[in-house]
């Protein structure tokens, strides 16, 4: 775990080593998950999970709902979890965003490609009452695959280009299994759901018609779900969901900033800069798209590259006190055949009508491609508020924390970088696959926000939340949803009370000169 502790001091999720492919068959449940109070800046049991209870065989942990916790193996509760999220939390640079991610799903399932093995059998919480009661529980392996002896982990851990990495599959379980996705119960007194599942819903808030949509993640599979969503979406107040979205696929959020926002209907708006540094691998990658000559835009005149003149000439940008070469600004190109050819934009053939108040909900974890989604979306001209849920861990009631996370414009896998490269490369160079099936990701292209900063990359910038909300419970959601549509109906309340107000003020001016008259 040596390699991945390195990488994880990036706090960079697109930077990313995980163990070889065996150790991610094997996850460490804890018998509890927890929600942080702000207010108390104390730490209780939320659930206790069940299905860690039906595997050791009694229900012990499922007695403590509620309950306060004030010590972790003898260390302050909070402590405890502020210490664990800096040192494996790879979520943000920002320590609120860690925290939250680490509430919400990072402590209590642990990957074993992602996290070291614990050193002993068990861990202890302690309980505030009379006495703080101390109570051990054993630590709970998951194992996903079927292993009949030691030489199948081996062969699981052995290179293959053909394999798909993923570390999520207990975790979707267990969501599931414990009932914990709000969305997918689809009955609620105040929301009708209308449509969707698994990454992408669609409720109506009854009393306002207000429109909800959970986005996962923007992922290539669920693309058609979430246009239809989208395109199906009614009324004049929308509330995105993005808490714990991955990324995907730039082009979606591309495409749902295109059809949301009136301005971003012209691409030269639409659009932002990327580029990178200079590197004989990143060169030899990056003739892959001067194979597909519709991929990559010239922001310069909005043309076509045919070459690979947008990877020189060189830059020289000092960054981290070191000075090095980078490629020209440019950016993807959402027609392109690379880029999915237009099938990511959402076309509904009749006029176009826009939301007028937009509103986000997130953890700050929303990452990659929704990093550029949300962070396009804060400046639309009808965006209203990001709001924040979770954070409240220090010292600043305020905490308004970064609205999301991992920005950086082109993430590849290091197996993909190697394939490419050696097809491509005409020099004798070349690099290899790593000898085992370890995941190694790395992030190569940057990615600006010209409205945030027109000179630095959208990774290495804050954009905060707006209001953050008083509630850390990530698994009853349909609460911080109706604090948004209260604080709307509100402020569209105070906007008609002035209004009111200035017309009785001009009237009164008009008639003082009228009878002066």
């Amino acid at each position: 775990m040596a390699v991945t502790s390195c990488f994880k001091k990036l706090k960079d999720f697109h930077t990313t080593y995980f163990a070889p492919y065996g150790y991610a068959q094997f996850n460490v449940l804890f018998p509890f998950i927890f929600e942080f109070l702000p207010l108390t800046k104390q730490i209780k049991v939320k659930f206790g999970i069940n299905l860690y209870s039906s595997i050791i065989g009694n229900n012990l942990n499922m007695n403590y709902t509620n309950r306060i916790v004030t010590k972790i193996d003898g260390i302050n509760a909070l402590e405890y979890m502020k210490n664990f999220a800096d040192k494996y939390s790879i979520m943000s640079k920002d320590s609120s965003v860690r925290l939250n991610s680490v509430f919400r799903k990072e402590f209590w399932l642990q990957n074993l490609a992602e996290y070291p093995l614990p050193l002993k059998n068990n861990i202890t919480f302690t309980f505030l009452d009379r006495d703080e009661t101390t109570i051990t529980f054993p630590y709970v392996i998951i194992i996903t695959k079927k292993f009949d002896n030691q030489s199948h982990i081996e062969n699981e851990n052995r290179f293959s280009l053909s394999l798909t990495y993923t570390t999520r599959n207990a975790f979707n379980y267990i969501i599931n299994l414990e009932k914990l996705n709000w969305y997918e119960q689809k009955k609620n007194n105040n929301f009708n759901y209308i449509m969707g599942n698994t990454d992408v819903y669609y409720y109506i808030h009854k009393n306002t018609n207000t429109s909800i949509i959970r986005l996962g993640s923007f992922d290539i599979e669920p693309i058609e779900d979430v246009k239809q969503i989208f395109l199906a979406a009614t009324g004049e107040t929308l509330i995105i969901d993005l808490i714990g979205n991955r990324g995907g696929q730039s082009c979606l959020a591309y495409g749902l900033l295109n059809y949301l926002v009136p301005e971003y209907s012209s691409l030269h708006l639409l659009y932002e800069p990327m580029d990178g540094r200079i590197t004989k691998p990143l060169q030899a990658f990056a003739t892959i798209f001067s194979l597909f000559p519709d991929s990559i835009l010239d922001l310069r005149n909005f043309s076509l590259f045919t070459n690979m003149e947008w990877m020189k000439p060189y830059i020289n940008y000092t960054r981290g006190n070191l000075t090095d070469e980078y490629s020209m600004k440019w950016s993807i190109n959402c027609d392109g055949q690379v880029f999915g050819t237009g099938k990511y934009w959402i076309k509904n053939g009749t006029d176009k009508k826009y939301f007028k108040s937009i509103y986000v909900l997130t953890d700050g974890s929303c990452g990659s491609a929704c990093s550029l989604f949300l962070s396009k979306l804060k400046y639309a001209s009808n965006f209203k508020k990001i709001y924040g849920i979770g954070g409240g861990y220090y010292n600043n009631d305020n905490d308004l924390f970064e609205s999301s996370s991992y920005a950086g414009g082109g993430a590849f896998n290091w197996n993909d970088l190697v394939q490419y490269h050696n097809q491509i490369n005409n020099d004798s160079s070349s690099i290899d696959y790593l000898p085992t099936s370890a995941y190694l990701n790395l992030n190569v292209f940057e990615l600006y926000i010209n409205a945030l900063d027109r000179d630095y990359p959208r990774e290495f910038l804050k954009q905060p939340i707006d209001r953050r909300l008083n509630s850390g419970d990530y698994f009853n959601i349909d609460q911080s949803l109706e604090k948004i549509i209260h604080d709307h109906i509100q402020s569209n309340g105070n906007r008609l009370i002035a209004y009111s107000l200035i017309k009785i003020i001009i009237f009164n001016l008009l008639l003082i000169i009228f009878l002066i008259n």
